[in-house]
């Protein structure tokens, strides 16, 4: 089965800075997802309301629905998809032969979305934005918003908010070739104490262009306490990862998950 490529190693590359404005429906920071390229994350997780047929983005950064239990005519609003499902918005697993064709879901009509190209990053960018990008190790943790737990990145050209508290992962993990394994890791282990926010102080933090990757699926521990972020790549990888990485990496492209979709907008250079 292929697997959605997710994290790894650490190295220093040098990328030109552009404007940080805000604009409709975007987190202000730009964030390197390969040497070229930088992109501007959605304010929010990707949801789909069926009695209005609309995409929208979720109101904060740390909404999520969830809820792999319900079905999906229980369901007006969801936000986890099976993959490519762009054009046929649904959350339930596809058979083989529905998903053999991607269609991102930024090429439809976004609400909230401003009037922009939404796009769904590759494997390759997520893992560059992730382990390659300059200074990767400091821009990356885990957190929790609103007692919702998750990943924090943070845009290349990082400055901490005054009296706000970040602590990295650089002293909590062990680089190596191919993953960031956690220190000392067990399955019930959670390091999202690290940074705690309410709504205020985290506005603070996102002012300044970070984004929250909230964990959307339970079951990541035994008491299922620490839950899993789970998010779609558009394309496939044969890498596979084991399960004690810093992020949950499975999603089978074809048929065999649903998984959230976090947009991005390419950032246009001068």
């Amino acid at each position: 089965m292929k697997k959605n490529l997710f994290f790894g190693a650490l190295f220093a590359t040098v990328l030109l800075a552009s404007c940080d404005s805000k604009e409709e429906g975007t987190i202000n920071g730009l964030f390197s997802v390969s040497e070229t390229q930088q992109v501007k994350f959605s304010s929010g997780n990707l949801q789909y309301t069926k009695s209005t047929k609309t995409f929208q983005f979720a109101e904060h950064q740390w909404n999520v629905i969830g809820d792999l239990d319900k079905d999906f005519d229980e369901k007006d609003t969801f936000d986890l998809f099976a993959w490519g499902s762009g054009d046929n918005p649904r959350p339930e697993e596809l058979e083989e032969e529905e998903g053999a064709t991607f269609v991102d879901w930024g090429t439809q009509p976004i609400a909230n979305g401003g009037d922009y190209k939404w796009r769904t990053l590759t494997n390759t960018e997520w893992d560059y934005l992730i382990r390659k990008r300059p200074n990767a190790l400091n821009l990356l943790a885990y957190g929790a918003i609103e007692n919702t737990k998750g990943i924090i990145l943070l845009p290349d050209a990082w400055e901490q908010p005054e009296g706000v508290q970040f602590v990295s992962l650089v002293d909590t993990v062990d680089v190596t070739y191919s993953s960031m394994n956690v220190k000392n890791w067990t399955k019930e282990t959670d390091l999202t104490p690290l940074n705690t926010y309410d709504a205020a102080t985290w506005q603070k933090m996102e002012d300044a262009g970070a984004v929250f990757l909230p964990y959307n699926v339970k079951g990541f521990s035994r008491d299922e306490q620490l839950g899993e972020g789970q998010y779609w790549s558009n394309t496939d990888s044969e890498m596979d990862f084991a399960n004690n990485f810093i992020w949950p990496d499975r999603g089978c492209s074809i048929d065999a998950f649903v998984m959230g979709v976090r947009l991005v907008k390419d950032v246009v250079k001068e």
